[in-house]
């Protein structure tokens, strides 16, 4: 490396592998707490050097049109890149869009960080803070459980307040899940809703009727003629809405899919 660019060894207990990533004023290195700066970290230097160098020259190219972001290698290191949602090809996104809320969230990534993954509300969505040391896999279960605990926090509230409308339902508790299956939602004899987190990519309108049919079929446990009336005493657009749930799934993003 030479004089060409300075660099900072940061150690790191939860470090996995090598990082690098670049700012205008030099590289910061990211090791396993066990790593050999003096021995190991040249080699990788070396060998990173052409790439380097292009970062550098990409990233003050930005700076000097007030965009700054650092620069990460993906191979052989494998720091996080975000990729951008748009394309959907199950790679790192860098904005969700929570459409049940109305929310946009913009994915930031940071090299020196407290916590790997931090959140910044700004009413309408806010941004996502990832540390520059998680692997996209690493990165997209920390974003996987980050839009479960977002259903979990809002989808119960959303669900009591429809089933305000049933003044007798029988609802006894929610559980939000990330549910694997093309199922949103399901409910047990004893009064329990299961709400798929996925529902957050949905736009309202589907979100409520599958927390309205859902409770209907407290008081209905079946597909009976007497649980479609009761949908359409309280949902007149119940069958239309239904007919549009099932192409909803498409609406969920495929690094939300896990497995799927």
């Amino acid at each position: 490396m030479g004089t060409l660019l300075p660099y900072t060894v940061r150690r790191s207990a939860r470090a996995k592998r090598v990082t690098l990533t670049v700012f205008p004023e030099g590289v910061v290195v990211t090791v396993p707490k066990r790593f050999c700066v003096s021995r190991d970290l040249p080699p990788i230097l070396e060998s990173k050097k052409d790439w380097i160098a292009a970062a550098l020259a990409k990233m003050r190219a930005r700076a000097a049109q007030g965009v700054l972001q650092p620069q990460g290698a993906l191979q052989p290191q494998g720091v996080l890149q975000p990729q951008g949602e748009p394309q959907d090809d199950g790679s790192f996104p860098s904005v969700v869009n929570l459409r049940a809320l109305g929310e946009t969230w913009k994915i930031d990534v940071a090299p020196l960080m407290r916590e790997r993954l931090a959140v910044q509300p700004d009413g309408r969505g806010g941004t996502i803070t990832m540390t520059a040391e998680y692997s996209e896999k690493e990165a997209l279960a920390a974003l996987r459980r980050w839009v479960k605990e977002r259903a979990a926090a809002c989808l119960p509230d959303m669900l009591r307040r429809e089933a305000e409308i049933l003044k007798d339902n029988k609802l006894s508790g929610v559980v939000v899940k990330e549910a694997q299956k093309r199922q949103w939602g399901s409910c047990s004899a004893r009064g329990r809703v299961n709400l798929n987190s996925h529902l957050l990519f949905l736009p309202p309108r589907l979100v409520r009727y599958v927390m309205l049919h859902e409770l209907c079929h407290l008081r209905e446990m079946n597909h009976s003629p007497a649980f479609y009336a009761l949908m359409a005493s309280i949902e007149p657009e119940a069958p239309a809405m239904a007919a549009e749930l099932k192409h909803a799934w498409g609406l969920v993003p495929r690094w939300a899919r896990r497995s799927f």
